[in-house]
């Protein structure tokens, strides 16, 4: 991908993250008396629309959080060598983070 896609994907899931926050705040914290137990959980995430959300949620958030760490081993590691290391801890940390919430997930 260009420069351009990544850093525009970053501004794009930035502002899902903010929609996705909302979602959240709401149904964690104003989710009325039954409140939030192990079953109330189970139960949202046996809907398939919920596990999407969940999904995207945490796909937003790590393209942003790690794009923010690719900037920054860009912006501030001088060897080309140690960039591409930390570049490629990156990937493979991010890489990891996502399959696991997708199992995480996908459990049920």
């Amino acid at each position: 991908m260009k420069g351009v896609t990544l850093w525009l994907l970053h501004r794009i899931t930035g502002l899902l993250l903010i929609a996705g926050l909302a979602v959240h705040f709401a149904v964690m914290h104003f989710s009325g008396p039954e409140g939030i137990t192990h079953e109330v959980v189970l139960r949202r995430l046996s809907n398939p629309w919920w596990i999407a959300f969940n999904l995207a949620f945490l796909a937003a958030a790590i393209y942003h959080g790690f794009y923010g760490l690719r900037g920054l081993a860009v912006e501030y590691v001088g060897s080309l060598r140690l960039q591409r290391v930390c570049l490629w801890l990156i990937v493979v940390t991010a890489s990891l983070l996502m399959g696991t919430g997708i199992y995480i997930l996908t459990l049920g």
